[in-house]
Formats: structure tokens, sequence, C-alpha cells
């Protein structure tokens, strides 16, 4: 996955967090959302670019 498709993809695991109607679902984006979090962490960290 490139960068921009991980950043849309944690964009929407945010939004998605926001409007769940369950605990359960909040809880499934606000982990989706870290996972992602991280994916852009370690790809920015391999390709030398800024934090």
């Amino acid at each position: 996955m490139d960068l921009n498709q991980l950043l849309c993809n944690h964009q929407r695991a945010l939004m998605n967090q926001r409007s769940a109607k369950s605990l359960n679902d909040r809880n499934t984006y606000f982990d989706l959302a870290g996972y992602y979090g991280e994916r852009i962490r370690k790809y920015r960290l391999t390709a030398g670019l800024e934090r």
C-alpha cells in the first residue's frame, strides 16, 4: 500500500469511529486507526520522510 492509501484508510477509520453507533464498533475503528497510524509511521521511517 502506498502512503496515500494508508492516509486515506486512517482518515476513514477516524471518521467511522466518530459516527459508530455501538461501543464495540467504536473500539474496532479505534484499533483500526491505530493500526494504520503505525503503518504510516513505519512507511515514513523506511522512506526517510519526516514525522
